[in-house]
């Protein structure tokens, strides 16, 4: 009998010892915010990296940027215009290119044709911080500014996959990471698309912590602090991160949100208080290709908006990468300027030669001039690239 009272008490004991730790536990997770982001991380390896509205769902990061992002690249492919302001014809073309990292170049050439008609060619190139337009329709007419930005921005250079076998295998480097962040409620809340809410907190990433992180993406170790707002709904699941890009660029926001993080948002302030809003957005319901929608905004200080609406589709292909640009709207104040499509093969190029090598325009004889002097004239360019368009193609006005 009294065998028995002792292992029902023993049970008890076991009963309560259990539930208290279960009470703390719950305590921790909803109040100990450092506790919240070590489980966001598994949340984020089991269920986002999972979901086909994940932004990098299926796409191998350690090659996409060692093989294309970051390395030299020449494209070909064709081209269609419609609605071009101020012209009557429909164009269609082809386009060829290269772009070298390293050597810091990009070339776009285009040969342009009204139904079986050539009216010409448009061409751009860059070089370093310098954008160059030619027109050899014109006479080489060719107008350069300098933008006094790096054009040529590497990006992360992975040295392994970001998966769940990566994260398993650095769980103890992401526990003592996440103890050196200093992490505080951010006071502030995030309401998505569907009504969900989740609460935000504000990290701190101390400079010279994290080394297997830089490691990972080939990049040296930041020297100032890094600082983002993380929002993690009731179930541990991040739906927003904000990073403060400030050291780059004063103002300049990193959001990666929605839906498994299935959205980007770049926003750049610009001198002369203008701005510049980038917006990348993956459609997992296509399921044979990468599919994503993308926006382009900039707002200029006149009072002016230009936007880029279009549609990507990407598939990685023996040969490099296969893309689709499509339902491509520029606008001007809401107002339609041009309509298109593309499509181009991309493919690494290993010991390119100079991109200039066979460009027929004399870069050095081209007068540069600073974004805000261009901004004015680059319309009249414009108009007369048109003009002179429709000057090729006169044996259609019987059609008018």
């Amino acid at each position: 009998m009294k065998m028995n009272l002792k292992k029902h008490l023993k049970l008890k004991i076991c009963v309560t010892l259990l539930f208290l730790l279960i009470i703390i536990a719950k305590i921790e997770v909803d109040y100990n915010p450092a506790v919240r982001v070590l489980l966001s991380v598994v949340t984020f390896s089991e269920k986002t990296l999972q979901n086909p509205n994940y932004l990098a769902y299926n796409i191998d990061l350690m090659d996409f940027f060692q093989n294309y992002a970051n390395a030299d690249v020449d494209y070909f492919g064709n081209m269609y215009l419609k609605k071009v302001k101020g012209f009557p014809y429909s164009v269609s073309g082809n386009i060829s290119g290269k772009r070298s990292c390293d050597q810091k170049k990009f070339s776009c050439e285009s040969d342009m044709n009204v139904l079986v008609l050539k009216v010409g060619e448009l061409d751009a190139y860059a070089d370093n911080d310098t954008v160059y337009v030619v027109a050899p329709m014109l006479g080489d007419i060719a107008y350069g500014f300098d933008t006094n930005e790096n054009l040529f921005v590497k990006g992360p250079d992975f040295s392994n996959d970001l998966d769940r076998e990566w994260i398993h295998d650095n769980a103890a480097n992401i526990f003592h990471f996440i103890n050196s962040i200093e992490i505080v409620d951010a006071k502030d809340s995030y309401t998505d698309d569907s009504g969900k809410t989740s609460e935000g907190y504000d990290l701190i990433i101390p400079a010279g912590e994290g080394d297997f992180i830089w490691e990972l993406l080939g990049m040296d170790a930041p020297t100032k602090d890094i600082k983002c707002t993380l929002y993690l709904d009731d179930h541990l699941c991040a739906t927003k991160i904000v990073f403060d890009l400030s050291n780059k660029n004063e103002g300049s926001t990193l959001t990666i949100s929605g839906d498994s993080l299935s959205t980007a948002t770049l926003y750049i302030p610009l001198p002369d208080n203008e701005a510049a809003t980038v917006v990348v957005k993956r459609d997992g319901s296509v399921k044979y290709t990468n599919a994503f929608t993308n926006h382009v905004e900039y707002n200029n200080n006149i009072g002016h908006t230009y936007t880029a609406d279009f549609d990507v589709m990407m598939n990685f292909v023996d040969d490099g990468m296969k893309t689709d640009v499509q339902n491509v709207v520029f606008q001007k104040d809401s107002e339609v300027v041009l309509e298109g499509y593309c499509n181009a093969r991309i493919k690494k190029e290993d010991n390119m030669d100079d991109v200039f090598k066979n460009v027929d325009t004399d870069f050095s004889q081209v007068e540069v001039i600073d974004w805000a002097t261009i901004k004015n004239d680059i319309a009249p360019f414009v108009d007369d690239v048109i003009n002179q368009a429709k000057k090729n193609t006169d044996i259609f006005d019987f059609l008018d």
